[in-house]
């Protein structure tokens, strides 16, 4: 196959021109701009919906080219070339306000962007007045450019301060901060044929309609049609700012040709090293990461919890359920001496949970661990995949909320997974270590489960497949309140090791399912 790497985007370029767009932002103008529009046109969701089915039935168009001079604007050019704040749709308001991404680069499929009102869609036309240029020399280019992407700002931490607070750029991906966080990890549209050892297509969201709401505290409606060779869809997001930021998300999805595997509610983050892995790498931080664990809640009410790894090659996991109640990638520990990186910051590292809406039906979460030598790529990906393939003229109709938070995504009262410490296992002697056993630690917390005292002892039970466990003691953790689990593992073989932990009492669990998967290097 091709670089694994090619699968996601790079994170560089947006941490980039995220960090330029927070150096530029400042407080609105106290009067809104007039943008330039197009002619209004009757829009509604319905109206989207059926314009995706009737797109769906013909072929496939790509976006047109880019103009010469916009397309031989540089990274480095786009990193200059900010948006003017003033000049953001419904500046000077209480509530959001939407601001521009430029194209060039690699950022060369045009979006449209549109505001509704009433039930009637005005396009938002792309002015180069809209934008600072800070020295970057371009010819005007034509009418009807588009943007690359579109950012919508909110006032999160109090009525005159409006923030960053979720981004579109590039394909289907987009981000979202909630209060007192900061970006991290991203969420899609759509996942195709995602980590099966060929090159993977990446849908886009080629035009967003946007309505205002009537206060400032009502959701944001965000409508978006969805478009590549083997689907078109229709999207719908409400938008919630709070403590946490929800979306509330509806899909409608019509496929034009038969696809193998579909990622529904796909999310991408970075994971570079932690403590249960950081095999051959010298950095003076503890760990780097954007999420730490795979969290995923079954159908049948168990909740696990896997953590990530930097692999040596491309891994795929699937975890079969029916049903589930919700999975999630997350940044449990908000320690800053966990990371002790001034500027990434990553204890503020949002967790993005997906809250399924009706039936999912038999399927699977599937994880995705790529290799990366550095932390500028997402290497990461999580979503749902329905255990039918998708046949061509099938229509796909998928809920859920995306839940962006600092805290829990979920309270289940189960003891939560804390940490996880892998290191060389066995007995030191004369020869040193024996370097095919490795030592597990486990940190859970405490547990808070209806009918179970707080106090009492909890069982252990762990289960490995292909290897052996030796000495494992389960001991409280008088400083945290909560429990560590302790073994050794010797692998049977150089195949994989899969290892599986939780704590239960009178038989019922009262802790998460701890999942790992130990390679041999």
């Amino acid at each position: 196959m091709s670089d694994p790497r090619a699968l996601i985007t790079t994170r560089r370029a947006f941490s980039s021109l995220a960090a330029a767009a927070l150096w530029a932002w400042g407080r609105s103008s106290t009067h809104a701009q007039t943008s330039d529009v197009g002619e209004p046109q009757p829009f509604s969701f319905e109206r989207l919906v059926e314009r995706a089915r009737m797109e769906a039935a013909g072929p496939y168009v790509a976006p047109p080219d880019l103009p010469p001079e916009v397309a031989q604007l540089t990274y480095e050019d786009l990193v200059k070339i900010r948006f003017r704040p003033e000049r953001a749709i419904w500046a000077g308001t209480e509530g959001y306000q939407l601001q521009f991404v430029h194209l060039g680069a690699y950022l060369r499929a045009p979006v449209r962007v549109f505001t509704v009102q009433d039930g009637s869609a005005r396009e938002v036309l792309y002015d180069p007045e809209m934008f600072d240029f800070d020295g970057v020399e371009m010819k005007l280019p034509p009418p009807g450019l588009g943007f690359a992407g579109l950012r919508v700002h909110y006032p999160l931490d109090g009525p005159d301060d409006a923030e960053p607070l979720l981004v579109f750029l590039g394909a289907s991906y987009f981000r979202a901060r909630a209060r007192g966080a900061r970006y991290g990890l991203a969420a899609r549209g759509l996942a195709l044929d995602t980590g099966l050892g060929r090159p993977e297509e990446f849908p886009r969201f080629s035009s967003f309609w946007l309505e205002r709401p009537g206060s400032p505290t009502d959701p944001l409606m965000i409508h978006a049609l969805l478009e590549s060779p083997s689907v078109v869809g229709a999207y719908r997001f409400a938008v919630s700012a709070r403590d946490a930021t929800l979306m509330d998300t509806e899909a409608s999805l019509f496929f034009r040709s038969d696809v193998e595997q579909v990622g529904v509610a796909p999310l991408t983050s970075m994971y570079y090293f932690g403590a249960n892995d950081r095999a051959g790498v010298d950095d003076w931080r503890p760990a780097v990461h954007d999420s730490a664990v795979l969290s995923a809640w079954r159908g049948s009410g168990e909740l696990v919890t896997r953590p990530l790894v930097n692999p040596s090659e491309l891994r795929l996991s699937v975890f079969t359920d029916e049903n589930p109640r919700g999975f999630g990638l997350l940044q449990r520990d908000r320690d800053f001496e966990a990371y002790r990186d001034l500027a990434a910051r990553y204890e503020l590292r949002p967790n993005l949970w997906v809250e399924p809406k009706g039936q999912w039906g038999a399927g699977s979460v599937r994880l995705i661990e790529i290799p990366t030598p550095d932390e500028t790529n997402d290497n990461i990906v999580a979503f749902w995949t329905p255990e039918a393939p998708v046949a061509a003229g099938q229509e796909l109709r998928m809920a859920y909320t995306l839940r962006w938070s600092l805290d829990e995504p979920i309270s289940t009262g189960l003891a939560p997974v804390r940490g996880t410490f892998i290191g060389a296992g066995g007995a030191p002697n004369a020869d040193g270590r024996d370097s095919a056993i490795r030592h597990i630690v486990i940190d859970f917390g405490a547990f808070n489960v209806e009918g179970v005292h707080a106090d009492v002892w909890p069982e252990l039970v762990v289960e490995c497949s292909n290897g052996t466990i030796a000495g494992a003691v389960l001991e409280r953790q008088e400083l945290t309140g909560g429990w560590r689990v302790v073994f050794d593992v010797r692998p049977a073989t150089r195949d994989a090791v899969e290892l599986r932990g939780l704590l239960t009492y009178a038989g019922r669990p009262v802790s998460e399912t701890w999942l790992y998967r130990l390679d041999r290097s």
